[in-house]
Order: structure tokens, then C-alpha cells, then sequence
């Protein structure tokens, strides 16, 4: 006997329905990082701030950005704030305004194969539609192209179309300014992470120029431009083929320009030549007619050459696709602003995983004098005893911190070994630039636990221990020396006044104490012990004062 409300295939197929992109963003926030109230405001600069930086740097332009951030109004223990964002950079088309900012999975860079700080598209159309679903707000959209005019947009995201909403368009004079401006009205908490993402942001990009201008006096930020050098473009490359599979065959045969197997290999991938491509070849000859056309390939041969190229011995994959902050430019961002005692950096050589290029870059900050906005004591990783800063393609990565590579990497590095201990009060900073990167998920916030990216950074993070360590036993051993020389000083400056004490006449001069060699410690000798070396005393009135100098002296 069938159950009661049993539903056939018929009625069940009725209730089937295809929903949009941005539908399934608005019920799973926490894809793209805005779960939390908390996130809310540093996700929403983070989104913005990357389309502005990327915008410049690809038309050549110096970026400055202006960050404006206000309270309006209280709902409990959750704000509304207006977030606006302004850049300097070279502007977007009126008619894409809408398709980028209303637009989810719109944009340039997915299946790129050079480094970049977006990937998918999401980004700054889910700000925008993550603020109408919380407030019932629309984003304002500014842009110019010629310094002349800005158009001016109020729009949102149709959900059920994936789609801009249009509400309002208008000119109005731009006054010599270009660039793009967005304003949108956010739900969330505060957060001193937000201050600590702005100033991240800023020493990864020393080339930024960035105002930051918060909700209180005590909030605000003006980080100078400490390069007028803009980051080199990196260059899109071919895949490499130990990163080759089926799918990637079977669509690049498909398309492919070249008649014969050898030509198609050496065209269509990095690293491939002649001695590659006969090896490869060989690989499989066996399990597939060489002399097809790529196009005419089954699956079994393709698969059969997916087999054979990740067998290959290739050279690495070429880094024109990669952009390295670089260890002096890396530097020079962290330097002025956590004044440190000493800083060391290592570069890392490029590897591949599955064919896809990446390099690490690390710095240590030892002993540093001033802090980057919200990084307070409760800052420090209680494993390491460091403040760790994690950076993806020059983009600083706040949450998600136990499920990062990055920090089990740095926690088996072993810092304590290398005498960087919590009181020193030293920050890691370790950046990763690639193409691809394995992301936990597409927030964005945390890289997968990969075998060959845990190994890259956890090699460069002892290295760059390793020299810490030789300069703090360089320092100590200074220290050691200076501490004997005025032990020596002390000794010799007893024994010449006891010389001019009994000869009854100044005997020995400076000429004495250089040829000693503390003549440069005589004048701190007679300050600190109340010693007249070079003069004659009674034996009475000097004795306890030149006791206590040998004490000090250790004894010698």
C-alpha cells in the first residue's frame, strides 16, 4: 500500500526549477565570505579595493584610493554603515557599469592563466548584493573615463535574473577627476580589522597611495606612496603540461590550429620542445595512432597522452606569469610601518603544482616598535609566539586562519630555534604569488593544505629564520666584545693611575691609552667610576671608587 502525499515523477519534476547564480549567492552568503557581521565591512573594502588596484595597475596608473566610512544608524547590536570607495584609476564604460557591479560571475579573469587578484567575478557585485538583501539599499556608482563628465548610476542585482537593476542614471561634471566611485550601505559590526586590512593592503602595495577616513577622529589613515615603481604586468602563459588532464586535452584539440601531434605539443604548452615533445611521444606511442590529427583523438588517447606529459621531464613553468612583490619593495612597505630592529627577507624559486606556477616570498620583522592597526597581543599566534600576516597575489588574508597552509607551515618551521621568541615582538609576513591558487573556497580567504605549497613555505620560513638567527648572534657577539672592551678599559685605566700615583709625575698620557687601544673609552671610564686616569691622586680618597671599577669588571 502506498504512503499518503506519495508523489509521482510527473509531480515531482513539476516542482524542479533552475535558479540563478546570484540566487544561490543571496541564500549562501558565506560562500563568498559574508557570513558574518563581523567580516562584513573588511570583506566589502577588501572586494572593492582589489578592482581599483587591479584597475590601475593595468592601465598603467599610480593607484590612490580614498576610503570614507560613517555610522548612520543603530539596530541593536548591528550598525548601518555607508561604505565608499574611490580610486584614481582609469574608469569603466557607462554601458558595463551595470554588468560589473550588478552582474555576478561577469569579468575578466577567469581561466587566466597568469597571476591576478580576482579570478571568478564575484566580488564586487555580491557587496552590492549582499547590502540590498541586508538593508534593502541600492549601490551608487560613480564613473569617469575623461575627467570631463561622470555618470552616475543607483542600481542593484535582480535575483532572479542575475541581472542589474538600473533605478536611477545621470551626468553630472567630473572636475578632472577619473576613476570609478561605489557607495553602498552595509549591516555589520565594527571591527579593529578593518583598520587591519587597510594597513596590510598598504605595505604589500607600497606603490598605493591610500586615505583612509573612518567613523571617529581616533580612525583614520593616511599611508603615503613609498615607490613611484609600478608592479610589473604578468604575462599570460600556456599550461604547462605536467598539469595536463583529459579535459584540458580533449578542449585544447579540439580547437587547436595544429595538423600533427608534435606540432599541437610544442604549440599548445609551456616548456615543450622538440626532445620534450619526442619523449612525450614515445610515452605513448603504443596506445595512440601519432600520426591523427589532435582533433581526431579518442578518449583513450587522450587519456593515454595525459599520462605520458605528466611523466615528462620538462623544465619548471615559466614565471612570466607572475608578479613578486620582491624583497626590497616587500621591505620597504613593512619597515616604516612597524619599525622594526632588523628585518630579513627570502625569495623562494618557482614551483609548480599540477602545472600551475607559484613562488613564495617571506620577511621577518624582529622587535618591532609600533603595531599595524588591530594587531593587539591577542594577535599573536600562541604556537609560534609571532604576529603572522598572510598574503595571496598581494592581497592580505584576515579570517580563516586554523584552515590555512600558511600557518601550519609556519608553526612546524621551529621560529623558537631561531631565537624569535614572543617577547621580541616579531611579525612574519609570508606572501604567495601564483596562478590558480588553491583556495579553500570562494571567499577566498584560506589556501588548501597542498603538499608542495606547505613545503615552499615552510623552507622559506626557515631560511629566513636561519638568517634572523645569524644576526642576532652577530649582534650578541658585538655586544660581547663591548662588554670586554670596557672591562679591558676599566683594568688598563686602574693600572696607568696607579702608574702616575707612585712615579709621582704624569708619566703615562693618552698616548698610554692608545696604545692600549681604549683611548675612545677613557673619557666614559672617568665619567662613570670617577677615575682621573692621567692624574695623581691620593691613594685614600680613590680607593673605594676604584674597588667598585674592578667589581664591575668582573674580577678580571
Amino acid at each position: 500500500m502506498a504512503p499518503k502525499n506519495c508523489k509521482t515523477a510527473k509531480e515531482l519534476a513539476k516542482e524542479m526549477k533552475e535558479i540563478s547564480f546570484s540566487e544561490f549567492i543571496a541564500t549562501n552568503p558565506h560562500l563568498v565570505g559574508f557570513e558574518s557581521s563581523v567580516k562584513m565591512i573588511p570583506m566589502s573594502i577588501h572586494e572593492i579595493l582589489t578592482n581599483s588596484l587591479d584597475a590601475c595597475e593595468s592601465a598603467g596608473i599610480l593607484p590612490e584610493v580614498w576610503i570614507d566610512l560613517k555610522s548612520l544608524d543603530d539596530k541593536g547590536r548591528l550598525k548601518r554603515y555607508k561604505l565608499t570607495v574611490r580610486d584614481n584609476g582609469p574608469g569603466i564604460l557607462p554601458k558595463n557599469v551595470p554588468l560589473v557591479f550588478g552582474k555576478l560571475l561577469y569579468g575578466s579573469k577567469f581561466g587566466v592563466r597568469r597571476q591576478s587578484r580576482g579570478q571568478q567575478g564575484i566580488g564586487v557585485s555580491a557587496v552590492v548584493l549582499i547590502s540590498q538583501i541586508k538593508t534593502g539599499e541600492h549601490a551608487i556608482v560613480k564613473t569617469s573615463t575623461n575627467g570631463k563628465k561622470s555618470h552616475v548610476f543607483e542600481l542593484s542585482v535582480d535575483v532572479d535574473r542575475n541581472s542589474a537593476k538600473v533605478h536611477d542614471s545621470h551626468e553630472e561634471k567630473a572636475e578632472g577627476w577619473k576613476g570609478v566611485e561605489i557607495s553602498v550601505i552595509l549591516e555589520a559590526q565594527f571591527s579593529a580589522r578593518i583598520m587591519e586590512y587597510i594597513e596590510l593592503t598598504a605595505a604589500i602595495n607600497p606603490h598605493l597611495s591610500l586615505h583612509y577616513d573612518g567613523v571617529n577622529e581616533a580612525d583614520r589613515l593616511e599611508v603615503p606612496r613609498r615607490t613611484e615603481e609600478l608592479p610589473a604586468i604578468p604575462v599570460e602563459t600556456k599550461p604547462h603540461p605536467s598539469g595536463a588532464d583529459y579535459d584540458l586535452l580533449k578542449r585544447l584539440a579540439a580547437r587547436t590550429r595544429y595538423s600533427t601531434l608534435n606540432d599541437f605539443l610544442k604549440g599548445e604548452f609551456d616548456r615543450v620542445r622538440s626532445d620534450v615533445s619526442k619523449q612525450i611521444i614515445a610515452g605513448c606511442k603504443d596506445r595512440l595512432d601519432v600520426r591523427k590529427k589532435p582533433a581526431d583523438l579518442c578518449k583513450e588517447e587522450l587519456m593515454a597522452l595525459a599520462e605520458a606529459m605528466s611523466g615528462a621531464q620538462t623544465l619548471p613553468p615559466s614565471t612570466e606569469c607572475l608578479s613578486p612583490v620582491g624583497e626590497a619593495t616587500l621591505v620597504q612597505g613593512v619597515v616604516s610601518r612597524l619599525q622594526p630592529a632588523f628585518i630579513e627577507a627570502v625569495t623562494r624559486k618557482p614551483r609548480a603544482m599540477r602545472g600551475q606556477p607559484f613562488l613564495v616570498e617571506v620577511i621577518i620583522a624582529y622587535g618591532c616598535g609600533a603595531e599595524l592597526g588591530g594587531t593587539g597581543e591577542s594577535s599573536i599566534d600562541p604556537v609560534t609566539g609571532v604576529y603572522i600576516h598572510r598574503f595571496v597575489n598581494r592581497v592580505p588574508l584576515l579570517f580563516s586562519e586554523s584552515g590555512d597552509v600558511t600557518l601550519k607551515a609556519a608553526r612546524d618551521a621551529g621560529l623558537a630555534r631561531y631565537e624569535i621568541a614572543p617577547e621580541t615582538r616579531s611579525h612574519l609576513f609570508v606572501h604567495v604569488a601564483g596562478v590558480n591558487i588553491p583556495y579553500t573556497s570562494e571567499s577566498k580567504e584560506a589556501i588548501k593544505f597542498v603538499d608542495e605549497y606547505y613545503e615552499e613555505i615552510r623552507l622559506a620560513i626557515q631560511e629566513c629564520g636561519r638568517k634572523i638567527s645569524k644576526h642576532i648572534r652577530r649582534i650578541k657577539k658585538s655586544e660581547e666584545e663591548a662588554v670586554k672592551g670596557k672591562r679591558k678599559a676599566i683594568i688598563h685605566s686602574l693600572l696607568l693611575r696607579q702608574l702616575n700615583r707612585y712615579a709621582g709625575a704624569k708619566v703615562a698620557g693618552p698616548e698610554y691609552a692608545a696604545a692600549f687601544g681604549f683611548d675612545n673609552c677613557v673619557s666614559e671610564v672617568e665619567e662613570e667610576y670617577g677615575l682621573d686616569v692621567f692624574r695623581e691622586e691620593k691613594p685614600e680618597r680613590r680607593a673605594p671608587e676604584s674597588r667598585r671599577a674592578v667589581a664591575a669588571a668582573g674580577g678580571d
